[in-house]
């Protein structure tokens, strides 16, 4: 059987995670207010449909964005048993 070894996770991998979490609150914050027009946390934030739109459509951003690094990180990583290349 073979043993599947996880990816490292690294600096940069976290630095794109906190980006991603902060698109999902700036997402859920929006739609909060387009849908129940309440605010998430702050009751400033969003304050009309305009920033609630803003919001959502930034927050969506700030994911993809955020999830398209983290996935090209991963892809850079040497596979599980590769050695590197042999110096000329």
């Amino acid at each position: 059987m073979r043993k599947v070894e996880r990816p490292r996770l690294t600096l940069k991998i976290v630095y794109y995670a906190l980006f991603d979490v902060a698109g999902m609150l700036l997402f859920a914050s929006g739609l909060m207010w387009l849908l129940r027009e309440e605010s998430l946390f702050s009751r400033s934030f969003p304050a009309s449909t305009a920033e609630a739109a803003v919001a959502t459509v930034g927050g969506i951003a700030l994911m993809l964005w955020a999830a398209a690094r983290i996935l090209r990180e991963l892809i850079r990583q040497p596979a599980p048993g590769s050695r590197p290349p042999d110096p000329p």
